[in-house]
């Protein structure tokens, strides 16, 4: 059922055994194991710290797309969210509580059933969506949804001194500066008390966001896994469980979208495409292929912990291919294969292209070369 660290499959507690005691032992068999075997807890740790130097990547990228905003900052954007919705400030508490809580039960629970193919697949998702958000936010300046107005106000004048302060400095000042102001903060002089601020907040940084896709791919993760177990239990549960899953993952989204936009924390886009990348992303076949050869490198050729080849869930809320939702699998075909799957299309220009190359072929091996199905050859 679920990718192990150690060789094989991960075993299925007893029924009549205590729920604590079978996350215990899962614990105490996953520390074993890396203790045993240095292997698999480096392949546990490596994707938790890509998606961490990920992070600092993204916010490197994003301080310096708060530096070129304060530098040519300009009006906001005309948004059809704001323009509906108007704007309110409405504390978006729930929604963090909702975050934290779907990535500390995606945790627990890849950790409990030792699933080290979907902590993989997740956190390199969560890996490549910190990366494009800092790339995006760098390569175009959008005006920060809030106003220059508001940004200043978020940033502190020294926050607004210091980026404003880097327009004139040289490479070496620019980037030691920078550097030193993403690990220690700047210092803002204010006049009743004086402190270090840090982490310095950003502005500008639109395009996507960031709190709809991480609390949309954990709550992902979160029903991806709970459905595997679903398919232990007994049929009505497996059937409606699903489904309230599904509709709370929505509830979530939906109320995600609409906090954000009514507090003018984004633009209406930047919510719909962080939605967009964080399913094509955990959906992408490519992903899926990396995750399982990743599992399996460096394993002793006796020891397989996949057997599935690429596995893909398909969410119900994939729009428009709600109607796909399901498991699939991803194989790798070999150029024989290729040939056949494409002969099987029954395609005249095909037909003429084997002929042509079994005759090429046949020519050097001083052979006849067969003539293609003419029958089949009708498209």
């Amino acid at each position: 059922m679920a990718d192990t660290a150690g060789g094989g499959q991960a075993n299925i507690l007893d029924r009549n055994e205590d729920p604590e005691s079978g996350c215990c032992k899962a614990f105490q068999t996953l520390v074993g194991r890396c203790q045993i075997r240095p292997m698999s807890l480096f392949k546990w740790l490596t994707p938790v710290f890509a998606c961490f130097m990920s992070f600092c990547f993204q916010s490197v990228m994003l301080h310096l797309a708060t530096m070129n905003y304060v530098w040519s900052h300009t009006e906001p954007l005309s948004d059809m969210g704001h323009r509906l919705l108007g704007e309110q400030k409405i504390s978006m508490k729930v929604l963090d509580c909702i975050s934290m809580g779907a990535m500390a039960a995606f945790m627990l629970g890849a950790l409990v059933l030792r699933d080290l193919r979907l902590w993989i697949k997740v956190f390199s998702c969560a890996s490549m969506l910190f990366f494009w958000k800092g790339v995006l936010d760098y390569i175009t300046i959008m005006p920060d949804s809030i106003g220059w107005e508001n940004c200043k106000e978020r940033l502190t004048p020294a926050g607004e001194n210091f980026f404003q302060g880097l327009q004139h400095a040289s490479a070496s000042k620019f980037w030691r500066e920078l550097l030193f102001m993403e690990f220690n903060g700047i210092f803002n002089q204010d006049a009743d008390r004086p402190r270090s601020m840090w982490p310095v907040r950003y502005c500008g940084d639109m395009m996507s966001s960031g709190h709809t896709f991480v609390m949309f791919l954990y709550l992902l993760a979160t029903c991806d896994l709970a459905r595997r177990m679903v398919f232990l239990t007994g049929p009505f549960v497996s059937k409606f469980l699903p489904v309230l899953l599904t509709l709370f993952t929505g509830l979530c989204v939906c109320t995600d979208l609409y906090l954000i936009v009514v507090n003018h924390f984004h633009y209406t886009v930047d919510v719909v495409v962080a939605i967009m990348l964080t399913l094509l992303f955990y959906t992408n076949s490519a992903l899926a292929v990396f995750t399982d050869w990743f599992v399996d490198v460096w394993e002793p050729d006796n020891q397989r912990h996949t057997i599935e080849d690429g596995m893909i869930w398909i969410p119900p809320f994939c729009f428009p291919f709600c109607c796909f939702n399901g498991y699939y699998e991803v194989k790798e075909m070999s150029r024989e294969d290729v040939l056949q799957r494409q002969e099987q299309n029954y395609s005249s220009l095909f037909s003429t292209l084997l002929y042509w190359a079994d005759f090429q072929h046949c020519r050097a091996a001083e052979t006849t070369p067969l003539l293609p199905d003419i029958e089949r050859s009708e498209i």
